[in-house]
């Protein structure tokens, strides 16, 4: 079963360098209902930009693009990225070698979009969407 985050509210987001993956954790809150606690996982992160960060976002969309479009769309901010700091990675030198390198390790492309606050892109190789429950400290959270 998948879940929607449409609405919800993005409470934190987490970037484990060394695992490669980027956490967000939602909150689907309504009046006069129990709170729905949904986290989105991403594995296998090969690169991301997230952006306008309000303290208090609210999600309008996650969608899954192909790496291609993704590329086209943000390439122009991945090679300055790349030019200045190295990010997201030596695969980001040439983009029309890194859709090979990204295509070879069946990397997929994620666009956040907010109804307030923070938007991006994730190249990841997956992405999974949980249901957790209300007494579940985050810190014991684990991806599948």
């Amino acid at each position: 079963m998948t879940f929607s985050v449409h609405d919800n509210l993005l409470v934190s987001y987490e970037v484990q360098c060394d695992t490669r993956t980027i956490t967000l954790r939602t909150e689907f809150r309504a009046p006069e209902k129990p709170t729905e606690f949904t986290n989105v996982i991403f594995a296998g992160v090969q690169g991301y930009s997230l952006k306008n960060d309000a303290f208090g976002n609210v999600i309008f969309s996650l969608e899954a693009i192909p790496v291609e479009d993704l590329l086209k769309e943000c390439g122009a901010e991945i090679s300055q990225s790349y030019q200045m700091a190295g990010s997201p990675g030596p695969w980001a030198a040439n983009l029309n070698l890194g859709v090979e390198y990204l295509r070879a390790r069946e990397i997929k492309g994620f666009i956040l979009s907010s109804s307030c606050g923070l938007s991006g892109w994730i190249l990841a190789r997956e992405m999974s969407v949980l249901r957790v429950g209300g007494n579940v400290p985050a810190t014991h959270l684990t991806a599948p």
